[in-house]
Parts: structure tokens; sequence; C-alpha cells
């Protein structure tokens, strides 16, 4: 690879998106450390437990895409 990316969140996936956009023939490697998409469970969706107990890897925020992967496009900010 010409270039490796930790991390493969928005900002990762990003960065990937513009070198290559600039570069077609750039090679780009994304190192993620979360599991994918179809394994990212949370236990408080499941029932299992009714408030956040601080998993160890995140399901909901670690993986490719991190939580944009579960939205919808719109911007929301809770207080």
């Amino acid at each position: 690879y010409d270039i490796a990316i930790i991390g493969g969140g928005i900002g990762g996936l990003m960065t990937a998106y513009r070198l290559t956009e600039n570069d077609p023939a750039l090679s780009v490697c994304i190192i993620e450390k979360g599991h994918p998409i179809e394994k990212r469970s949370c236990p408080i969706v499941t029932k299992k437990v009714d408030k956040c107990i601080k998993c160890p890897s995140c399901a909901i925020m670690e993986g490719l895409a991190g939580a944009g992967a579960f939205s919808d496009g719109k911007y929301v900010i809770s207080t």
C-alpha cells in the first residue's frame, strides 16, 4: 500500500476518499479495530441492560464508519 490509514471512522473514510479522488492510482489501506457491522450489537438495544455498561469495544462507536454506520444522515445534537 502507498498509504495506511488507522481508523475507519468518518475521518479515515473521507481521508481515503479524498486521497484516491486526487490520485486514483494510489493504493490505500484502512485499518479498523472494530467489529464488522453485521456483528455490531449494543446490549441496550437487545434489552440485556438498561444503560451503557462501557463495553471494552463499543459496538456503536467502533467499526467501519463508527456511529455514522447506523445514522440516517441527519445531524443531531443532544445534551
